[in-house]
Order: C-alpha cells, then structure tokens, then sequence
C-alpha cells in the first residue's frame, strides 16, 4: 500500500511495528509498518530517525514530490545487489540488446497512444480521434522497420519517430479537453494550464512507483537504453515510463475533466506557472491510485497495473541475462 502525506505540519514517526502520522502534535492516522510498499509526501513536515529505521527494515522507501510535479529526492533501503545483472545491463548498452530494449519502449508507446485515441473515439463522434489512430499505425511500424543496432547508433532515429508521433497524440488529444482549460499540446516544463500541471504531477507519481520496482529488480535506475546518461537522470525509470504513461496517467486526466470533477477555480498561477490546489491534487492521486490497482487481462491473467509495472522491471533483467524475450506492455483499447 501507498499512503500520502500531504499539507503542513504533518510529522511521521513510530510506535511499535506502526507508522504513526500525527498533525499538530495530534495523532491522525497510523498503519503497520508490513501493509506498505512507499510513502509519498507532497507537504512540508517531519520524520523521527526510528521511523525511518522501520520503514528501511520492510523495504518501504519515501519519496518527496513538489508542487511542481517533480520528484525531489528518494529514500529507500539498501540496495538489492545483483552485480551480475548490472554487469549484463552495462555491457549491453555495447551491443543489439540496447537498442531491442529501446525500440520496445517507444513501440509500446505509441501502440498505447493509438489506444487511448481508440478508446476515446468509440464514446465519441469524432473523426479527428480516428484520423490521429489511424496515422500513429505508420509510426509504429516505423520502429519495427529499424534494425537490431546499439541504442547510440538507432537513438537519434528512434526519438525522431517519437516525436512525430507525439505531435500526432496530442492533435488528437486535445479534442477531448474543453476550450476553457486552454490546453494547446503538451508541455512537460512550466506548464501554463491544468492539464499540462495536472499530466506532469501524475507523471512524477508513476515515476515513483517504477523507480521504486526498478530499485526492487536489481537494475540501476541511472543506466538507461533509450534515455542516454545524463548526471542525476534516472534514465532506466524514464525508459520504463514510456510504456504506462497513457494508459496510467494520461486516461486519469482525460476522466477527472471528463466527468466535471475540476473547474479553473480548482488550480492556481504561481509566477507564471500552473500549480494544482489541494482538491485537484487528491482528485489526481486518488484516480491513478484507483487506476494502479484496476485489473486488467495480461498474459491471460487479470492483473494490477502495478503488478504488471512490476512484471515488466524484472522482464528487462530476464532478457539482458538472455532468458527471455522482452515484449513491451501495451494495450489495443
């Protein structure tokens, strides 16, 4: 389970084997320590030394978002240490293994952007939605279409691609939002409008999420395949976002304007900026909660999205050993 501590004043400490969250002075809340995986703070406040020993003892890390969407910093246990993996992962990045890996996050994301598109487009008479589909389908066989090479020789070709597609998503995107949120295409750096704040906060949340399942498989966030090194980038937790962004995050935005659960008086400008209030900043979390743990059918199973998160950090692992195929996760609808 993922809690969330949001506001000010709010301190977090332990009492047995129980995390206790109290406001002013004043219990609130507790949970035992065994029924969670991460601890999301979005507020300002405190943590007590013993609390942060318990949660390391259970594998429960902590992470900080801020009221820009971004994740400051990461608290986690120590390190699963698996050197052969990470042998494998940076040997690789010398070999076709990269670049497979690279081709199979941007593959799924843009077959997962054809399926958002699809998915809108049956609730809705309109022919923009179908023509945006239809045009991703070249894009995505463009990807198929690229040999097996080092990710440094296919890289530039592969976020060419991308981006073409992209610009088609969100032409279509777009069609589903009212006028009056002003959203005009994506922009993950000072958003200037809700829906631009609201994707880039639900970004960081799954962001969290598969950093921690990295964390968990072995790998090393840092090493990317698609995202080249940058110091700082945790650029395997971006690699592996592509593959959960539209279904996960993108869909629970379209349904909270969608179903009138925000207005323009539910967000705020700061210097410039878009930022969310408290409402629209719980509305967000308790919608990508619900969707984490919506089951859907995978490998003919029904499974959590955060399972299938799971599934998918440890798959990267089996194939860079070379035991098994890595397919990315998408879906058609």
């Amino acid at each position: 389970m993922r809690i969330y501590i949001e506001g000010f004043g709010k301190s977090i400490s332990k009492r047995d084997n129980q995390i206790v969250i109290k406001e002013k002075g004043k219990e609130i809340d507790y949970f035992l320590v065994e029924d969670l995986t991460q601890i999301v703070i979005t507020g300002k406040g405190s943590i007590t030394f013993d609390a942060l020993r318990l949660l390391a003892e259970h594998d429960v890390d902590c992470i900080d978002i801020d009221w820009k969407g971004r994740l400051d910093y990461r608290l986690s246990p120590p390190e699963k240490k698996n050197v052969f993996i990470k042998k494998e992962q940076y040997s690789s990045l010398h070999d076709k293994r990269s670049g497979i890996l690279a081709k199979a996050f941007i593959k799924a994301k843009i077959e997962n952007q054809k399926a958002t598109l699809y998915t809108l487009s049956k609730s809705r008479d309109n022919e923009i939605l179908t023509i945006q589909k239809d045009k991703l389908t070249q894009y995505s066989r463009k990807i198929d279409g690229l040999a097996d090479l080092p990710a440094d020789e296919i890289r530039g070709t592969i976020f060419g691609i991308e981006g073409q597609a992209s610009v088609e998503y969100w032409k279509g995107f777009k069609t589903v939002i009212d006028e009056k949120f002003n959203f005009t295409g994506r922009n993950g750096r000072g958003a200037a409008d809700p829906v631009n704040s609201m994707l880039n906060y639900g970004y960081a949340i799954i962001q969290s999420d598969i950093w921690r399942t990295i964390h968990l498989a072995g790998l090393d966030p840092y090493c990317g395949f698609l995202h080249s090194d940058k110091k700082g980038r945790t650029s395997l937790v971006f690699d592996l976002m592509e593959e959960f962004r539209q279904q996960i995050v993108d869909k629970s935005v379209i349904a909270i304007f969608n179903r009138n659960q925000l207005d323009l008086d539910d967000f705020m400008i700061s210097n410039g900026l878009m930022i969310l209030s408290d409402k629209s900043r719980r509305t967000l979390i308790k919608t990508i909660q619900e969707k984490l743990s919506n089951k859907i059918n995978f490998n003919d199973k029904e499974t959590k999205y955060s399972d299938i998160i799971h599934y998918q950090a440890k798959l990267i692992g089996k194939f860079l050993e070379g035991t098994e195929d890595y397919i990315g996760f998408y879906r058609r609808w």
